[in-house]
């Protein structure tokens, strides 16, 4: 077995809750992990700090939660569960509402931005994570919802090309990626604003082969 396979199977919860009482203590537990890495960052975080701010012993923490990274795994299951569930939502709604492309692209920039906040936490999870079988799962079933979705409006709207699919991962990929990397990077207000408006008009552009106008971020 791979090292870094080792490690992300040693973050796994050791169980599932099956009692209502035993679902509210994880709970707990899992609220104070958020606030507390929140607080004091990925390093600073103990499981004795967590245990105290739930008000539950070490043990019982352990009893569900066998480590540190194992806290950041659960976290990040149920982030992943909200945004995909958010996600099918509003990709309910544009497909009911067939808008161009541009707003299509909008939609779900806009969204991608709001759910994707510039707390510490969410740096945590995105950075710090072990990637679980588990975590990975859920991963790559948002992702496959993402792309075939994107790949329906691309035929939807006519853009150029065959392989739809291709090109709506290589644009969830690079969507991603970009919102991470450059327009949370600045902070919330116009310039943040002009990345974003940025994006969408490369996006559309190298799909529909038309140049658009584009924004300059201000010095």
């Amino acid at each position: 077995m791979a090292l870094s396979t080792q490690l992300a199977s040693s973050a796994e919860p050791r169980k599932q809750p099956r009692q209502r009482r035993s679902a509210e203590t994880v709970a707990r537990i899992l609220d104070a992990a958020a606030r507390i890495l929140d607080e004091r960052g990925y390093r600073a975080t103990t499981t004795n700090h967590v245990a105290e701010e739930a008000g539950v012993s070490i043990g019982s923490l352990y009893q569900y939660f066998p480590n540190k990274d194992a806290l950041l795994v659960a976290l990040a299951e149920q982030h992943v569960d909200d945004i995909a569930g958010q996600f099918a939502e509003r990709l309910a709604g544009l497909r009911h509402e067939q808008p161009s492309l541009d707003d299509t692209v909008r939609s779900l920039l806009d969204l991608t931005v709001e759910l994707n906040d510039t707390s510490r936490l969410h740096a945590i999870l995105f950075s710090d994570c072990p990637r679980t079988p588990a975590l990975t799962e859920r991963l790559s079933r948002f992702s496959d919802l993402l792309v075939s979705e994107v790949a329906w409006h691309l035929e939807r709207t006519g853009t150029e090309g065959t392989d739809h699919r291709l090109r709506a991962r290589i644009i969830v990929a690079a969507v991603d990626a970009a919102v991470h990397d450059v327009v949370l990077a600045e902070p919330p207000g116009p310039r943040r604003a002009i990345a974003a408006d940025e994006l969408v008009t490369i996006t559309v552009s190298g799909l529909d082969g038309h140049a658009a106008d584009r924004a300059t971020l201000p010095t």
